[in-house]
């Protein structure tokens, strides 16, 4: 089949730092569609997936600022996920969704958000229209907050600029394990790579469980990998709940990473700015609650 028979079904701009083999990128970037480099190589034989608007070899490696386009082809598109999520905000051309804890942003897996993107959202009248919506930046499978997602085609090029080109404000919200004051800037390198973070003291909560509890705000100013998880690590208050990066600290089983993307301010292809924002998660609340009443009852029996 030729890309000239059939609509774009996703189209995403490579971003800074990307240095590989054009299928290679392809399997690691479209998951949902291509769940394999294989997969990716017979698309670019295809004519199904251009760089550029071009065809071309399996062998190419990419560049940053480049487009690639996966075109349409009914293989290729994904059984959606019945399962209900909050919608934010929503218009012709975009949404942004709140990412339930525990379910990856996208991926070949089912139960996947990208997959309940078609259940939750109206679909597009604009002439671009994608043919299903889909995130354009991922959270952590443990992380829940916001996600912004396209649903046209010249949305997705422009958001996905947009975070290439670190014009998208994103805030998180977390407890840490003890008492943290104050506001740190972190810089600690990841993988190589420069990183930078802002953690700030928001609320502190006596804890039977771990001393101290403090609630932080995060402000991530760069994109690496787990990033917010290992800078709070890095300064000794790893994450509640984290697994990964417990930095030698108790962790709290059972209850999921206490971690939440609750505000985003994001340009909108349209030249609005969009400013939204999110309560924390009930858990979070309660927890600190019973920690705090937990301490306060030992504190009258001793």
């Amino acid at each position: 089949m030729s890309a000239d028979d059939d609509r774009p079904l996703a189209r995403i701009v490579v971003p800074e730092g990307a240095h590989e083999r054009v299928d290679a990128f392809a399997a690691a970037s479209l998951p949902t569609w291509l769940p394999s480099r294989n997969r990716a190589k017979k698309a670019l034989k295809s004519g199904l997936l251009l760089l550029d608007d071009e065809e071309v070899e399996t062998s190419r490696f990419v560049r940053p600022g480049q487009v690639l386009t996966l075109y349409a082809d009914a293989s290729l598109l994904p059984e959606p996920l019945l399962r209900d999520i909050e919608v934010v905000y929503e218009d012709e051309v975009m949404a942004v969704v709140v990412k339930p804890p525990g379910l990856l942003t996208n991926g070949s897996r089912y139960a996947t958000l990208e997959r309940a993107l078609p259940h939750n959202l109206t679909p597009s009248n604009a002439p671009d229209a994608m043919p299903a919506p889909a995130p354009v930046h991922r959270l952590d499978r443990s992380t829940t907050g916001l996600v912004v997602c396209a649903k046209a085609h010249a949305a997705q090029v422009f958001l996905g600029q947009a975070f290439q080109e670190r014009r998208v404000d994103k805030r998180y919200r977390a407890i840490v394990a003890g008492r943290l004051e104050g506001s740190h800037e972190v810089c600690e390198p990841i993988d190589g790579r420069q990183a930078h973070s802002t953690i700030t003291a928001v609320e502190h909560t006596p804890s039977l469980h771990v001393g101290w509890l403090t609630t932080v705000e995060l402000v991530p100013h760069t994109g690496r990998t787990h990033q917010l998880r290992r800078h709070c690590t890095h300064l000794g208050h790893p994450i509640l709940g984290e697994r990964l990066y417990p930095g030698g600290q108790k962790i709290l089983k059972g209850a999921g990473l206490f971690l939440a993307a609750v505000a985003l301010r994001v340009p909108h292809p349209d030249g609005q700015v969009l400013d939204l924002q999110i309560e924390e998660p009930a858990k979070h609340r309660t927890f600190r609650a019973r920690e705090a009443r937990r301490h306060a009852r030992h504190e009258q029996t001793t």
